[in-house]
């Protein structure tokens, strides 16, 4: 009887700790995550800030002291972690509204698995300007621009420029030239002695000056809307190749702005 009841009682004790231990596998799988990196670059050339949201997710003027809304006439550079139910079986979508018309501007799905996201969205005149970069080639790379310029079409040249701090010398080497504004150009690209180092071009600048000249300002004839630093662009290093680097520059208040528009999360700089 001793021996009944003590088999009675352990079979028991395993029982709840069994169904425990399911439970707290349960609460557990319920809680696990599926975390994603979000990144938007682009341009919101409208009159309206716009709302980012992320399935039920809004980033909104209450989030982060409002500092995801993305504001009218100014590039975007949003990037957030997004985090959803491990088996979500539906597919978060990212949108981009409009918080005055609250008209949806831009809807596109996240990627199905990865951990990284990005998307390149570009507006204004009302509407999105199509973004199609040729496809990488191993021997070179790819550099585009896409000049937003309202004030006359004539051509320019865009080239690398440096100064050196202690010599004074100066050094050029030609991205492209002939290039019409508001149209994308794309020029093969493979750094040169005097721009392959992450120091040199931290230290360089793209010039953008009227065609055949160096020193004649393409865009509103000044230095500050023809010019930017190429620090933080992240332009091809010595031995690098097959890379596809898109930029959309435009006029912001006071200086011509940029965004990137490609993703390289694996690069060191």
């Amino acid at each position: 009887m001793k021996s009944l009841f003590k088999h009675i009682i352990t079979t028991a004790i395993t029982g709840i700790l069994f169904c425990m231990l399911f439970t707290a596998c349960n609460k557990e799988d319920l809680k696990a995550r599926k975390v994603m990196q979000v990144v938007i670059n682009g341009y919101n050339g409208s009159d309206h800030a716009w709302q980012v949201s992320i399935d039920t997710t809004n980033y909104d003027i209450a989030t982060a002291y409002g500092k995801f809304i993305i504001k009218p006439a100014e590039m975007i550079g949003f990037n957030a972690v997004y985090t959803s139910p491990l088996h979500q079986q539906a597919t978060p979508t990212l949108t981009l509204t409009d918080t005055s018309t609250k008209a949806v501007i831009f809807s596109q799905p996240l990627p199905g698995s990865g951990t990284k996201a990005a998307f390149n969205f570009i507006y204004f005149d009302g509407k999105a300007l199509e973004i199609n970069p040729p496809a990488a080639e191993a021997a070179t790379n790819k550099l585009g621009f896409y000049v937003r310029h309202t004030d006359g079409d004539a051509l320019f040249d865009i080239f690398l420029y440096r100064k050196d701090a202690t010599e004074g010398t100066e050094y050029r080497t030609y991205i492209a030239k002939n290039v019409k504004p508001n149209t994308w150009v794309y020029a093969d690209y493979l750094s040169s002695p005097d721009f392959d180092t992450k120091n040199e071009l931290d230290g360089a600048f793209i010039y953008f000056t009227k065609a055949g000249t160096t020193d004649q300002w393409a865009l509103g004839d000044s230095e500050d809307n023809s010019s930017i630093s190429a620090f933080g662009m992240n332009l091809p290093l010595a031995g690098e190749k097959g890379l596809v680097q898109p930029y959309f520059l435009a006029h912001g208040q006071f200086r011509l702005e940029m965004t990137r528009l490609y993703f390289y999360p694996d690069r060191t700089w």
